[in-house]
């Protein structure tokens, strides 16, 4: 993952309570996020859960849920 990706998630939530943004970027060949994002999900403080489907699925949801009371 990039870093300035890596950055713009950690801004969003420092704390790890908030989606990662950077669960909207995708690899343009397959479609899924890089190796990146599911090392950084799964470091503190975020350590999200689940198998790299579950995860990746569950971040794109709670990104949904999050932004459509805004």
């Amino acid at each position: 993952m990039s870093y300035r990706l890596e950055d713009a998630s950690v801004r969003e939530s420092p704390d790890g309570s908030l989606p990662l943004l950077s669960a909207l970027v995708v690899l343009k060949e397959s479609g899924w996020p890089s190796g990146g994002f599911f090392k950084l999900a799964r470091r503190a403080p975020y350590k999200r859960p689940g198998d790299d489907v579950l995860l990746w699925t569950r971040e794109i949801e709670k990104l949904a849920e999050h932004y459509a009371d805004h």
